[in-house]
């Protein structure tokens, strides 16, 4: 006698697996290397974008930190000899490379 269980294997792909979503814990058909549904993944998709954004930023906010010093050593900071000048514009740079080697790492 047919169940309901066979209606649905009939309607879903023959690689699909009726699996918990491991973001709303439901019981839905999964493929078998798939771990959320199409909600949930989305839902995951939003929150990485929202934590590159603010990576974004963070990287503008380092950069024009690394500005501001190498435009106060430059300009602004009075009676210092060039080599003195060029010496801290060059850690300033730097402190960004190495901030920057340790985001891309």
């Amino acid at each position: 006698m047919p169940k309901v269980v066979d209606a649905a294997r009939v309607t879903t792909p023959s690689n699909t697996v009726w699996r918990t979503c491991i973001g709303c814990s439901d019981t839905k058909p999964l493929t078998a290397d798939v771990d959320r549904c199409d909600n949930c993944e989305d839902a995951a998709d939003q929150e990485e974008l929202r934590e590159r954004t603010l990576t974004g930023w963070e990287h503008v906010n380092r950069y024009a930190g690394v500005i501001g010093r190498i435009e106060a050593w430059a300009l602004l900071i009075p009676n210092v000899s060039d080599a003195k000048r060029l010496d801290h514009i060059r850690q300033a740079l730097a402190t960004l490379d190495q901030a920057d080697g340790k985001a891309v790492s």
